[in-house]
C-alpha cells in the first residue's frame, strides 16, 4: 500500500521526482482498495455508536470547536451527544484514523517507506448545507479524498511562502484582515469535489472548503503527508552535534545574563557547530537519515 492506493501509477512517479507545488485534481484508481477499507457509513457507524476514541475527536461549526464536554460522558464519546450535534448541523473531525484504525496505519506506512515522507489521516463528516472548519492554510501537502457527497474548494494562492510545521501557521498568525479581503476578491481557484475523486492541496494554499447548497453528507479523508525539508536535515544535524565536547561545555552564568559575554560565547558556538559539521560524513549521515525518514513515527503537529 503507498501512493499508488490515492493515484495512477504515471502521477505517482511524476510526484516522486516532480512534487506538486499546485492544486490537482484526479480520480481514485479503479482497481485501488482505499473505497473498500474506508467509506462514510464505516466513519458514521464509529461515531455513532461510540466507538471512536473521544481524544481524538473535534465537533466544529463555522470555524468554531465545541468543548470535548459536549460531545463525550466520563471521557467518552457519547452516541446520544453525536446525534445532538449532528441534528443540528455540525461537523465531525476523526483525527489520526492511522492510529487507529489498521487499514489506514497501512497506507500511511507505505507512503512513509515509498516517500520517507511521514503521514496520518483525518476524517471529515459535515452535514450537507453547512461547514466545518473555515479559512486557513496547512503546513504540509493534503490529499483529500472525497469518499462520498461533494464539497466545495475555495482556494487562494499562498500568502507565506513555504510554511514550515508551526512556522508561519495560519492558526498562529492573525488573519482576520487578510480573510476579508479573501471574501472580497472572491477565491483564485473553486474545486467541487465527488464522490471517488483525490485533490492534491500543496501546503501554504489558503483555502475555505464547505457543503453549502448540498443536500448530503459529506465525507473525506485528508492524508497529511509531512514533506521533508533542507530544516529537518539541519535539525537531525544539530542534535547529533551533541558529540561535540567544546559544544557541551557549561557556559558560566555570568556569561549567560551578560549581553556582551553572550554574544562571545554565540560565536564561540557558532564557530564550534561548524568546526564539527565540517567533519561530518554526509554518506554515513544519509545512511542513517534514510532508516530515520521511513520509520520514525511523527507526532500530529497542527
Amino acid at each position: 500500500m503507498s501512493l499508488s492506493m490515492l493515484f495512477d501509477e504515471a502521477t505517482v512517479a511524476r510526484m516522486m521526482t516532480d512534487w506538486p507545488t499546485e492544486p490537482a485534481v484526479r480520480e481514485v484508481p479503479h482497481d485501488s482498495d482505499l473505497p473498500k477499507i474506508i467509506n462514510a457509513r464505516l466513519l458514521n457507524k464509529y461515531l455513532d455508536t461510540g466507538c471512536a476514541p473521544a481524544e481524538e475527536i473535534n465537533v466544529l461549526k463555522d470555524g468554531a470547536v465545541r468543548h470535548p464536554r459536549g460531545y463525550t460522558t466520563a471521557g467518552k464519546l457519547d452516541p446520544a451527544k453525536v446525534a445532538m450535534w449532528k441534528e443540528r448541523g455540525y461537523s465531525f473531525q476523526m483525527r489520526n484514523l492511522d492510529r487507529w484504525y489498521p487499514p489506514l496505519h497501512a497506507v500511511c506506512r507505505g507512503i512513509q517507506r515509498e516517500t520517507g515522507f511521514g503521514c496520518y489521516v483525518t476524517a471529515f463528516l459535515t452535514p450537507g448545507g453547512t461547514q466545518g472548519l473555515d479559512y486557513h492554510w496547512d503546513q504540509a501537502m493534503a490529499i483529500i479524498y472525497q469518499s462520498s457527497g461533494r464539497k466545495t474548494w475555495q482556494l487562494w494562492r499562498p500568502v507565506v511562502e513555504e510554511p514550515h510545521h508551526t512556522h508561519l501557521a495560519s492558526n498562529r498568525t492573525p488573519i482576520g484582515d487578510q480573510i476579508a479581503q479573501w471574501k472580497a476578491k472572491g477565491p483564485d481557484e473553486e474545486i467541487v469535489l465527488e464522490a471517488g475523486q483525490i485533490l492534491a492541496l500543496p501546503r501554504g494554499w489558503v483555502h475555505n472548503p464547505h457543503a453549502f447548497g448540498e443536500s448530503e453528507q459529506s465525507v473525506h479523508l485528508t492524508f497529511t503527508v509531512r514533506e521533508r525539508s533542507g530544516i529537518w536535515i539541519g535539525e537531525k544535524l544539530t542534535r547529533a552535534a551533541i558529540e561535540s565536547a567544546p559544544l557541551r561545555k557549561v557556559i558560566a552564568p555570568s556569561r549567560v545574563i551578560d549581553q556582551g559575554a553572550l554574544a562571545e560565547e554565540v560565536q564561540a558556538a557558532r564557530d564550534n557547530l561548524i568546526a564539527w559539521l565540517s567533519k561530518v560524513d554526509a554518506k554515513v549521515l544519509a545512511l542513517e537519515l534514510l532508516d530515520v525518514a521511513r520509520t520514525e513515527l511523527e507526532p500530529d503537529y497542527i
